[in-house]
Protein backbone atom coordinates (compact mmCIF):
# COMPACT_ATOMS: atom_id res chain seq x y z
CA UNK A 1 0.00 0.00 0.00
CA UNK A 2 2.86 2.42 0.71
CA UNK A 3 4.18 1.80 -2.82
CA UNK A 4 0.66 2.24 -4.23
CA UNK A 5 0.29 5.57 -2.44
CA UNK A 6 3.64 6.76 -3.80
CA UNK A 7 2.60 5.76 -7.33
CA UNK A 8 -0.77 7.48 -6.94
CA UNK A 9 0.95 10.67 -5.76
CA UNK A 10 2.92 10.63 -9.03
CA UNK A 11 -0.32 10.29 -10.99
CA UNK A 12 0.34 6.70 -12.07
CA UNK A 13 -2.79 4.61 -12.47
CA UNK A 14 -1.12 1.49 -11.03
CA UNK A 15 -1.32 3.19 -7.63
CA UNK A 16 -5.00 3.98 -8.08
CA UNK A 17 -5.68 0.40 -9.19
CA UNK A 18 -4.11 -1.04 -6.04
CA UNK A 19 -5.96 1.35 -3.75
CA UNK A 20 -9.21 0.64 -5.61
CA UNK A 21 -8.85 -3.14 -5.40
CA UNK A 22 -8.03 -2.89 -1.70
CA UNK A 23 -11.06 -0.77 -0.74
CA UNK A 24 -13.77 -0.90 -3.42
CA UNK A 25 -15.37 -4.27 -2.50
CA UNK A 26 -16.03 -2.93 0.98
CA UNK A 27 -17.42 0.37 -0.28
CA UNK A 28 -19.70 -1.44 -2.74
CA UNK A 29 -21.03 -3.53 0.15
CA UNK A 30 -21.55 -0.41 2.28
CA UNK A 31 -23.50 1.22 -0.54
CA UNK A 32 -25.76 -1.85 -0.73
CA UNK A 33 -26.35 -1.93 3.03
CA UNK A 34 -27.19 1.80 3.08
CA UNK A 35 -29.74 1.30 0.30
CA UNK A 36 -27.97 3.30 -2.41
CA UNK A 37 -30.18 3.01 -5.54
CA UNK A 38 -27.36 3.49 -8.07
CA UNK A 39 -24.39 1.80 -6.48
CA UNK A 40 -22.07 1.83 -9.48
CA UNK A 41 -22.60 5.54 -10.09
CA UNK A 42 -21.96 6.35 -6.42
CA UNK A 43 -18.78 4.24 -6.28
CA UNK A 44 -17.53 5.84 -9.51
CA UNK A 45 -18.02 9.30 -7.97
CA UNK A 46 -16.23 8.23 -4.78
CA UNK A 47 -13.13 7.06 -6.63
CA UNK A 48 -13.04 10.02 -8.98
CA UNK A 49 -12.99 12.24 -5.94
CA UNK A 50 -10.41 9.99 -4.27
CA UNK A 51 -8.15 10.26 -7.32
CA UNK A 52 -8.44 14.05 -7.20
CA UNK A 53 -7.68 14.12 -3.47
CA UNK A 54 -4.96 11.47 -3.34
CA UNK A 55 -2.33 14.05 -2.38
CA UNK A 56 -3.96 14.20 1.09
CA UNK A 57 -3.34 10.45 1.65
CA UNK A 58 0.01 10.14 3.40
CA UNK A 59 0.40 6.55 4.57
CA UNK A 60 -1.39 3.18 4.79
CA UNK A 61 -2.38 3.98 8.37
CA UNK A 62 -4.38 6.95 7.05
CA UNK A 63 -6.24 4.94 4.41
CA UNK A 64 -9.24 3.86 6.48
CA UNK A 65 -10.18 7.38 7.57
CA UNK A 66 -9.19 9.01 4.25
CA UNK A 67 -11.35 6.79 2.03
CA UNK A 68 -14.04 6.57 4.72
CA UNK A 69 -14.55 10.32 4.73
CA UNK A 70 -14.88 10.41 0.96
CA UNK A 71 -17.15 7.35 0.79
CA UNK A 72 -19.58 8.31 3.55
CA UNK A 73 -19.77 11.90 2.38
CA UNK A 74 -21.11 10.54 -0.91
CA UNK A 75 -23.18 7.62 0.39
CA UNK A 76 -25.02 9.58 3.08
CA UNK A 77 -26.19 12.06 0.44
CA UNK A 78 -28.16 9.23 -1.16
CA UNK A 79 -31.91 8.82 -0.50
CA UNK A 80 -32.50 7.03 2.78
CA UNK A 81 -33.79 3.53 2.08
CA UNK A 82 -33.60 -0.06 3.29
CA UNK A 83 -30.61 -2.17 2.29
CA UNK A 84 -30.27 -3.67 -1.17
CA UNK A 85 -30.15 -7.37 -1.91
CA UNK A 86 -26.85 -9.16 -1.24
CA UNK A 87 -26.94 -12.61 -2.91
CA UNK A 88 -25.65 -16.01 -1.84
CA UNK A 89 -25.51 -15.51 1.93
CA UNK A 90 -25.67 -18.53 4.23
CA UNK A 91 -28.75 -19.09 6.39
CA UNK A 92 -27.80 -17.21 9.57
CA UNK A 93 -26.04 -14.44 7.66
CA UNK A 94 -29.01 -14.00 5.33
CA UNK A 95 -31.35 -13.77 8.33
CA UNK A 96 -29.04 -11.29 10.05
CA UNK A 97 -28.97 -9.15 6.92
CA UNK A 98 -32.76 -9.10 6.80
CA UNK A 99 -32.78 -7.22 10.10
CA UNK A 100 -29.64 -5.16 9.31
CA UNK A 101 -31.20 -3.93 6.06
CA UNK A 102 -34.10 -2.38 7.95
CA UNK A 103 -32.20 -0.74 10.80
CA UNK A 104 -32.26 3.07 10.99
CA UNK A 105 -29.54 4.51 8.78
CA UNK A 106 -27.44 5.79 11.71
CA UNK A 107 -27.34 2.28 13.19
CA UNK A 108 -26.37 0.71 9.86
CA UNK A 109 -23.65 3.34 9.50
CA UNK A 110 -22.22 2.60 12.95
CA UNK A 111 -22.31 -1.13 12.23
CA UNK A 112 -20.51 -0.67 8.91
CA UNK A 113 -17.79 1.51 10.39
CA UNK A 114 -17.10 -0.43 13.58
CA UNK A 115 -17.66 -4.00 12.34
CA UNK A 116 -17.33 -3.70 8.56
CA UNK A 117 -14.38 -1.33 8.26
CA UNK A 118 -12.74 -2.20 11.55
CA UNK A 119 -12.70 1.44 12.66
CA UNK A 120 -12.26 2.43 16.25
CA UNK A 121 -14.94 4.73 17.67
CA UNK A 122 -12.59 7.75 17.41
CA UNK A 123 -11.84 6.91 13.76
CA UNK A 124 -15.55 6.58 13.02
CA UNK A 125 -16.15 9.90 14.76
CA UNK A 126 -13.49 11.52 12.57
CA UNK A 127 -15.02 10.08 9.40
CA UNK A 128 -18.52 11.27 10.29
CA UNK A 129 -17.62 14.43 12.23
CA UNK A 130 -19.78 13.16 15.09
CA UNK A 131 -19.07 12.47 18.79
CA UNK A 132 -17.83 8.93 19.28
CA UNK A 133 -20.33 8.38 22.11
CA UNK A 134 -23.18 8.76 19.59
CA UNK A 135 -21.60 6.14 17.35
CA UNK A 136 -21.18 3.75 20.28
CA UNK A 137 -24.83 4.21 21.25
CA UNK A 138 -26.01 3.55 17.70
CA UNK A 139 -23.83 0.43 17.55
CA UNK A 140 -25.29 -0.81 20.86
CA UNK A 141 -28.84 -0.34 19.60
CA UNK A 142 -28.01 -2.14 16.35
CA UNK A 143 -26.44 -5.10 18.17
CA UNK A 144 -29.38 -5.40 20.57
CA UNK A 145 -31.92 -5.38 17.74
CA UNK A 146 -30.00 -7.96 15.72
CA UNK A 147 -29.44 -10.21 18.75
CA UNK A 148 -33.13 -10.07 19.74
CA UNK A 149 -34.22 -11.00 16.22
CA UNK A 150 -31.72 -13.84 15.86
CA UNK A 151 -32.81 -15.27 19.19
CA UNK A 152 -36.44 -15.00 18.09
CA UNK A 153 -35.77 -17.06 14.94
CA UNK A 154 -33.86 -19.73 16.89
CA UNK A 155 -30.25 -18.84 16.10
CA UNK A 156 -27.97 -20.40 18.73
CA UNK A 157 -24.90 -18.30 17.89
CA UNK A 158 -23.78 -15.54 20.23
CA UNK A 159 -24.49 -12.27 18.41
CA UNK A 160 -21.40 -10.48 19.68
CA UNK A 161 -19.05 -8.14 17.82
CA UNK A 162 -16.88 -10.98 16.49
CA UNK A 163 -19.95 -12.65 14.98
CA UNK A 164 -21.12 -9.40 13.40
CA UNK A 165 -17.66 -8.88 11.90
CA UNK A 166 -17.85 -12.39 10.38
CA UNK A 167 -21.34 -11.70 8.97
CA UNK A 168 -20.17 -8.48 7.31
CA UNK A 169 -17.08 -10.25 5.97
CA UNK A 170 -19.32 -12.85 4.31
CA UNK A 171 -21.53 -10.07 2.94
CA UNK A 172 -18.48 -8.31 1.49
CA UNK A 173 -17.22 -11.45 -0.28
CA UNK A 174 -20.69 -12.29 -1.63
CA UNK A 175 -21.28 -8.75 -2.90
CA UNK A 176 -17.79 -8.48 -4.46
CA UNK A 177 -18.26 -11.77 -6.31
CA UNK A 178 -21.68 -10.71 -7.58
CA UNK A 179 -20.47 -7.24 -8.61
CA UNK A 180 -17.08 -8.18 -10.11
CA UNK A 181 -18.02 -7.01 -13.61
CA UNK A 182 -19.40 -3.71 -12.34
CA UNK A 183 -16.33 -3.12 -10.18
CA UNK A 184 -14.10 -3.60 -13.20
CA UNK A 185 -16.24 -1.17 -15.19
CA UNK A 186 -16.03 1.43 -12.40
CA UNK A 187 -12.23 1.17 -12.31
CA UNK A 188 -12.04 1.61 -16.08
CA UNK A 189 -14.28 4.68 -15.94
CA UNK A 190 -12.22 6.26 -13.15
CA UNK A 191 -8.97 5.60 -15.00
CA UNK A 192 -10.19 6.86 -18.37
CA UNK A 193 -12.74 9.50 -17.39
CA UNK A 194 -15.45 7.65 -19.34
CA UNK A 195 -19.08 7.89 -18.26
CA UNK A 196 -20.29 5.07 -16.05
CA UNK A 197 -23.48 3.54 -17.43
CA UNK A 198 -25.66 2.07 -14.71
CA UNK A 199 -27.41 -1.05 -15.96
CA UNK A 200 -30.38 -0.72 -13.60
CA UNK A 201 -31.05 0.20 -9.99
CA UNK A 202 -29.85 -2.43 -7.54
CA UNK A 203 -32.51 -4.87 -6.36
CA UNK A 204 -34.06 -3.97 -3.03
CA UNK A 205 -34.48 -6.40 -0.17
CA UNK A 206 -37.96 -7.86 -0.58
CA UNK A 207 -38.97 -8.35 3.05
CA UNK A 208 -37.00 -6.29 5.56
CA UNK A 209 -37.67 -7.22 9.15
CA UNK A 210 -40.08 -4.76 10.83
CA UNK A 211 -38.47 -2.48 13.39
CA UNK A 212 -38.57 -3.80 16.94
CA UNK A 213 -39.54 -1.42 19.74
CA UNK A 214 -36.38 0.24 21.02
CA UNK A 215 -36.47 0.81 24.77
CA UNK A 216 -32.92 2.14 24.88
CA UNK A 217 -31.96 5.81 24.93
CA UNK A 218 -32.66 7.58 21.64
CA UNK A 219 -29.87 9.85 20.50
CA UNK A 220 -29.70 12.66 17.95
CA UNK A 221 -27.01 10.86 15.89
CA UNK A 222 -27.19 12.06 12.28
CA UNK A 223 -28.38 10.65 9.98
CA UNK A 224 -11.13 -9.27 -3.55
CA UNK A 225 -11.67 -8.60 -5.65
CA UNK A 226 -8.66 -8.41 -3.27
CA UNK A 227 -9.90 -11.22 -0.97
CA UNK A 228 -10.75 -8.22 1.01
CA UNK A 229 -10.05 -7.50 4.58
CA UNK A 230 -11.53 -4.55 6.34
CA UNK A 231 -9.65 -1.81 4.61
CA UNK A 232 -6.64 -0.03 6.05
Amino acid sequence: LADAIALAHRGETEGLTCLFEHTAPNIWMMAAVLGCPYIGTAVTQIYRRAWNEVSSLRSPSDLRVWIGRIAFDELLRQPEDIGRNIPALSGDSAEAYRVISGLPRQERTALLLLCGDGCSAPQAAEILSQPDIEIKRAMRRARQTIAAHMKQVGCTKTCNTAWLIAVLEEMRHAQADAAATELEQVLTCVQTGAEYREAEPSVQMEEPVPQMEDTQEKSGFFQKWFRSRRFG
